[in-house]
């Protein structure tokens, strides 16, 4: 595995870790006072969805999914845009899990909007760069030199 593929699974299981024990905190949410429950519920979601199942299929697609390796790209796709995807991603799922809570409590704060926005375009510059990276490594066996049987 290289080294993009092994930081996304690994920074993955940590978004696993915290999105279960919101799960299982929510599991008892009557012995701990306050409706944090309602205020929680998207955002366990997302950090399971976004964090946990998207940037786990990002990791193993990066390391599975064939790959035409250049003298200017060696492994096969840009590594610095990679970790950009990865930084874009994790800081929007992290500005997300801040502002959500407090968005959901009808708190009046300024900087609410000002991170759910930013929580939005980063994971939509994160998405667009990893389809510009993968799209090239998506082809059929003529691609590879592989002749097609005639039957």
């Amino acid at each position: 595995m290289d080294r993009f593929s092994i930081v996304a699974v690994k920074t993955s299981f940590c978004w696993m870790i915290l999105g279960i024990t919101f799960g299982a905190l929510m599991l008892v949410d009557h012995l701990i006072p306050g409706q944090w429950r309602g205020w929680f519920q998207p955002t366990h979601g997302h950090i399971l969805f976004v964090g946990w199942f998207v940037q786990f299929v990002i990791g193993i697609a990066f390391w599975l999914l064939p790959r035409k390796r250049l003298p200017e790209l060696p492994l096969g796709y840009g590594e610095h845009k990679a970790f950009f995807v990865l930084a874009c991603l994790n800081v929007g799922l992290a500005c997300r899990v801040i502002a959500e809570p407090f968005f959901r409590m009808n708190e009046d704060y300024w900087w609410i909007d000002w991170l759910l926005v930013a929580s939005s375009m980063l994971q939509v510059v994160a998405i667009v760069i990893l389809v510009s990276q993968m799209w090239p490594r998506i082809y059929g066996k003529n691609k590879l030199g592989i002749p097609q049987s005639r039957t």
